[in-house]
């Protein structure tokens, strides 16, 4: 008799073992979708935050603000919005831009340079995760030729194959109604 439980006692604790990994895997992929779900919910509310800014009555005080701004709504267009949002936002950011870099830019040449660059990322599955303002103490603050310019300092943390992250260093130069307008940027190299 002690024979045959013995099967038994070892069949009911595989088939119990078997059920555990299952719940666990289950319950696995449940939580990996709801947070997939929430970080999606997450952009989709800072993408609507940020098209509603009245950059006309609330713009942007100081340039280290207008390139924290800038890079937000850079992460953004490359971390996996909509296509549909990514025409609106690249409509939005460009009301940071001073009006010489606009003339340089036109729109339709800057949407096309724009969804081939993130398509180019989608396909290898690159993402910017965050954006930090960086090197406050290398910001600059000048005049030249009777206009106020300065510059400001952002790191992208960039996933692909791992992590890495990117500096982009922006030239501001105050207008007209003296708003910090960006001139363009540059990428640094890792020293």
């Amino acid at each position: 008799m002690k024979r045959a439980k013995k099967p038994l006692a070892n069949i009911f604790t595989l088939i119990s073992l078997v059920a555990v990994i299952v719940v666990l895997f289950i319950v696995n992929q449940s939580q990996k979708a709801n947070k997939q779900r929430e970080t999606s919910i997450e952009k989709l509310t800072e993408v609507q935050r940020i098209l509603k800014m009245d950059l006309v009555n609330d713009y942007p005080k100081t340039p280290r603000e207008v390139a924290k701004l800038h890079g937000d709504m850079t992460r953004l267009l490359y971390s996996g919005i909509k296509d549909e949002e990514i025409e609106e936002l690249a409509i939005k950011i460009r009301e940071l831009c001073d009006e010489e870099f606009l003339e340089l830019n036109p729109m339709e040449q800057y949407l096309t340079d724009l969804y081939s660059d993130i398509s180019l990322w989608r396909k290898v599955d690159r993402k910017i995760e965050n954006n930090f303002i960086v090197n406050e103490e290398k910001e600059e603050n000048y005049k030249k030729d009777g206009k106020e310019y300065a510059t400001a300092y952002i790191s992208f943390t960039v996933t692909e194959k791992g992590k890495t992250s990117e500096l982009r260093k922006y030239l501001m130069r105050k207008d007209k109604d003296n708003r910090w307008k960006i001139l363009g940027w540059e990428y640094i190299a890792d020293k």
